[in-house]
C-alpha cells in the first residue's frame, strides 16, 4: 500500500470520528420533552348512573373533582380514565354494590373533550345474617344482656334483608362496643368484625365478636395540681361516689364543668383500670391552675347605646376560699354602669351562689334613671336548662323631661327558667330557646308598691333547604299592679331597637308622660326573619318586626318595622347590620348587633 493511500485512510477515519462524536454525546442526554404533553387539555364529564348513586360519584370521583383543574393535560386525563373503573367500584362498594359494570369513553372531536362514564351498579348486596356475640363479664349480667339484645334489635342499622352500606356497618360496629364502653365495661374490646360477601348470591354475612371485659366500679378520688385552692372546689363538683358503677358520662361531665371554671386552665379526668380483681377504678383529676387575676378592657359600638368602653377585673381566690371576685364598669353614651360581685364555688347539691351590687345611670328617650341594686342569687344548670332564684333590693331615681321626679324602691323575689335546645350555640339553624320569668314585691316590705311581673320569650329556628333558616321570636310581658308610678323601671316594659322592634330607636316604644317615653305595664313583640347564605360566611336577611307597650292590654298598640340585613358568622359570634323602616314613623334606621340574642 502506497504512502498516499495510508494517509487518505487516516484522514477519512479522523473525519468519521469528528462527525460521530455529537451523536454519541447526545445519546447520554435525556430525550427532549414533547411540548404538546404540557398543553392544557380541558374536558367535560358526563355521568350516566342510577339517581341514588349519581351524587356519590359526582362528589368523590377524581374525574369529577379535577374537571375544573386548569393545569390538566391529556396524559393526566388518560391516567384518570384508566383508574376510573377501579375508583367507581370502590365507591359503589360502600353502598352495597360489589359487581358494577363500568364503561368510559374519551371523545376528542370537540373542545372541551367529552368524557362519558356509564355505570350499571348491578344488583345490590343485602344482609343475609347478623351475628353479634359477647363474651366476658357481661354474660352473667342478665339484665344488661337483655338490654343489649333489645337495643340491638331496635337500633341496629343493618337488619337482615337491608342493603349493605359501609357507613351503616361502621356505625353498627361503633354502637355495639360503645354501649359497653360507656357504662360498667370500659375495657371492652372488639375481637372480630367481619363482613363476608357472597358475590354470586349478592349477600353478606356480618359477624361481630366483643369481649366486654370485667365490670368496673369507681374507686377513691385523687386530685393533683392544686396549690392555691381547697380540694372541695373539685370534690363538690363530683356527682358520683366511690363504689358506684363506672359511667363515661360522669367523667366527661366532671371534666367539662371543671374546665369551664375560671380557676383552671387545663383539666384532665381519667381512671385507672386494674387488670386483676377487685376491679375498682381509682379516679384521677389533674388540674393546671389559671393566674389568680385577670384584667380585660374593651371598646365597642351599639346603635342602641352608642360608643362603649369597658374595664373588668377578676380575682379567683378571695379570702383563700376560691371565691371569685369580679368588678367592672361600662361607659356608654346613653348608659354608664358599675358592678361588683362574689361567686362562691358550687355546692355538692349543684347550686352556685352569688352576692352582688351594681349602679346604673341611663338617659334614654327623655327618661333619666339612676338605679342602685344589691342582691343574692342561687342558680343551677341541668343539661340544657338554667334555673335562677334571686332576692334583690333596688332603689331608683327617675326624672322626666318636665322635671317630674320619683324615687321608687322595692325588695323583690325573682325566678328565671331558661331552656336552650338548639343544634349549635354560635349560629343555630334548628331548635328553640325559651325564657320564662316571674317575680314581684310586697308593699311595706321595703317596697313602695305591690306588684307581680310575668315575662316570657321564645325564639324558634326552622331550617329551610340545606343552609337557609327562618327565625321566629315572640315576647310577652305583664306587670300586675294598681299603680305603676312607684314600680321600678326594670319591672316594667319599654321596647324598640336592634334586638326588639327594628326601625325604631332603642326603648322608644313605651308610654308618653312629661315629655318622656316611660315604661308601661304590658308588652308584646313578635318577629319573623328569613336568612340565606350569599357568600362564604355571609348571610342575607329579610325581616318584619311588630310590637309595642301599653298601660293595659286594651290600650296596647303595636308598631311595625320591616327591612333587610346582612349577617357575618364570625369566630366570636354572629355580627349583624340591619337597615329597617319604621312603618308608622316612616323613617329608616340602621341597627348593629353582635351575637345571638337568646
Amino acid at each position: 500500500m502506497s504512502l498516499f493511500k495510508i494517509t487518505l485512510m487516516i484522514v477519512r477515519s479522523f473525519f468519521v470520528l469528528v462527525l460521530a462524536f455529537p451523536v454519541l454525546a447526545l445519546a447520554d442526554e435525556p430525550p427532549a420533552i414533547d411540548a404538546e404533553q404540557n398543553v392544557y387539555f380541558p374536558y367535560v364529564l358526563e355521568i350516566e348512573a342510577p339517581d341514588d348513586l349519581f351524587d356519590l360519584l359526582d362528589k368523590h370521583l377524581d374525574l369529577s373533582r379535577m374537571e375544573t383543574e386548569k393545569r390538566m393535560t391529556r396524559e393526566q386525563l388518560l391516567r384518570l380514565i384508566d383508574n376510573a373503573p377501579e375508583a367507581v367500584s370502590g365507591l359503589l362498594s360502600t353502598e352495597g354494590y360489589f359487581s358494577p359494570t363500568v364503561k368510559i369513553k374519551l371523545g376528542e372531536s370537540t373542545t372541551p373533550a367529552l368524557v362519558s362514564l356509564y355505570v350499571d351498579a348491578g344488583q345490590p348486596t343485602r344482609v343475609r345474617n347478623v351475628d353479634v356475640n359477647y363474651t366476658g363479664g357481661v354474660i352473667p349480667d342478665e339484665a344488661r344482656m337483655k338490654r343489649l339484645i333489645d337495643r340491638q334489635e331496635q337500633t341496629w342499622p343493618l337488619p337482615e334483608g337491608s342493603v349493605f352500606r359501609q357507613r351503616a356497618w361502621d356505625d353498627g360496629k361503633r354502637r355495639a362496643i360503645s354501649t359497653l364502653l360507656n357504662r360498667r365495661y370500659p375495657a371492652a374490646r372488639m375481637l372480630r368484625a367481619e363482613a363476608s360477601v357472597d358475590p354470586e348470591n349478592h349477600t353478606v354475612d356480618l359477624t361481630i365478636d366483643i369481649d366486654s371485659g370485667p365490670a368496673y366500679y369507681y374507686g377513691p378520688l385523687s386530685i393533683t395540681g392544686l396549690s392555691r385552692y381547697p380540694e372541695k372546689l373539685v370534690r363538690n363538683n363530683v356527682q358520683f361516689h366511690e363504689g358506684a358503677e363506672y359511667r363515661r358520662n360522669d367523667l366527661l361531665e366532671l371534666q367539662t364543668y371543671l374546665q369551664n371554671l375560671p380557676h383552671f386552665s387545663l383539666v384532665l379526668v381519667d381512671v385507672d383500670l386494674p387488670a386483676d380483681p377487685p376491679y375498682i377504678a381509682p379516679v384521677k383529676v389533674t388540674v393546671q391552675e389559671a393566674p389568680l387575676s385577670k384584667i380585660s378592657t374593651g371598646l365597642g359600638f351599639s346603635t342602641n347605646t352608642g360608643v362603649r368602653g369597658s374595664f373588668d377585673y377578676r380575682y379567683l381566690n378571695l379570702l383563700d376560699r376560691a371565691w371569685v371576685l369580679d368588678t367592672g364598669f361600662r361607659l356608654q353614651q346613653k348608659e354608664q354602669s358599675f358592678n361588683a360581685g362574689v361567686t362562691f364555688p358550687r355546692f355538692a347539691s349543684g347550686y352556685v351562689h352569688r352576692v352582688y351590687g351594681s349602679f346604673v345611670r341611663e338617659d334614654i328617650q327623655g327618661l333619666a334613671t339612676s338605679t342602685w341594686k344589691t342582691g343574692v342569687s342561687r342558680s343551677i344548670t341541668d343539661e340544657n336548662i338554667d334555673r335562677l332564684i334571686a332576692i334583690e333590693y333596688q332603689m331608683e331615681r327617675r326624672e322626666l323631661n318636665d322635671g317630674t321626679v320619683s324615687d321608687p324602691q322595692s325588695l323583690t323575689a325573682k325566678y328565671q327558667w331558661v331552656r336552650r335546645d338548639v343544634d349549635r350555640i354560635r349560629n343555630p339553624r334548628s331548635g328553640n330557646v325559651i325564657t320564662l320569668e316571674g317575680g314581684g314585691a310586697l308593699k311595706g316590705l321595703l317596697s313602695d308598691e305591690s306588684f307581680v311581673r310575668i315575662y316570657g320569650r321564645g325564639v324558634q329556628f326552622w331550617p329551610v333547604g340545606e343552609k337557609s333558616v327562618v327565625v321566629g321570636r315572640l315576647e310577652l310581658g305583664d306587670t300586675f299592679t294598681k299603680e305603676s308610678f312607684n314600680v321600678p323601671s326594670d319591672w316594667l316594659f319599654r321596647t324598640g331597637g336592634s334586638s326588639s322592634v327594628r326601625g325604631y330607636d332603642y326603648q322608644s316604644l313605651g308610654l308618653s308622660a312629661g315629655g318622656s317615653t316611660v315604661p308601661g305595664r304590658v308588652m308584646a313583640v313578635s318577629s319573623l326573619e328569613f336568612q340565606t347564605p350569599v357568600y362564604k360566611d355571609w348571610l342575607g336577611a329579610v325581616f318584619v318586626d311588630h310590637g309595642g307597650v301599653g298601660d293595659q292590654w286594651k290600650d296596647w298598640r303595636g308598631s311595625t318595622g320591616v327591612g333587610l340585613g346582612a349577617r357575618w358568622v364570625s369566630p366570636v359570634g354572629v355580627i349583624g347590620l340591619d337597615v329597617a323602616r319604621g312603618v308608622e314613623e316612616k323613617q329608616f334606621r340602621v341597627h348593629f348587633s353582635m351575637g345571638v340574642t337568646f
